[in-house]
């Protein structure tokens, strides 16, 4: 091969690794980008789950309230205060059903969450390992060009004997 069909390849070859280096940026902005969405999604995912936490505190203190005023004068030997624990026991019941209902429903925006983002992460990873193989080789046949063009000008100089 002559040094300016070498040349030519180099050029396209480098024009290749350039074009691949450029690919690999952008994978790693990606997957840069993905994370802070993620972290961002499960933030205010938290942060709904913690609000909708409070509202279930706050129904459940004033039931609370509203049933130990009602029962304020209650004498604790009467069947009235039988009746007033089993309903500050229904109280706490509601409560915590209500709280492993939204535990639920927040675990599965988050599940579907991380399933998305570990299943495009995966892509995106599995593109990267295939562009740094590419990549690898056009750099390794851009070193046996210049290795070619260096004994191509060996042999085509002018010898003097």
């Amino acid at each position: 091969m002559g040094w300016v069909t070498i040349s030519l390849r180099k050029m396209a070859l480098k024009q290749r690794v350039s074009n691949l280096q450029y690919r690999l940026l952008q994978i790693s902005q990606e997957r840069q980008t993905i994370a802070n969405q993620s972290q961002y999604t499960q933030r205010y995912i938290n942060a709904m789950k913690n609000q909708q936490y409070n509202g279930i505190t706050s129904s459940y203190m004033s039931s609370v309230q509203e049933l130990q005023n009602e029962n304020i004068n209650t004498d604790p030997t009467s069947g009235a205060w039988s009746i007033y624990q089993n309903a500050l026991d229904q109280l706490s019941l509601v409560q915590s059903r209500q709280q492993m209902a939204a535990d639920s429903i927040f675990q599965g925006y988050e599940d579907a969450l991380m399933a998305d983002v570990n299943r495009r992460d995966q892509q995106l990873e599995a593109e990267q390992t295939q562009i740094e193989t590419q990549l690898q080789a056009a750099q390794a046949e851009l070193e046996s060009l210049d290795q070619a063009m260096e004994d191509s000008i060996k042999n085509s100089a002018i010898k003097l004997s």
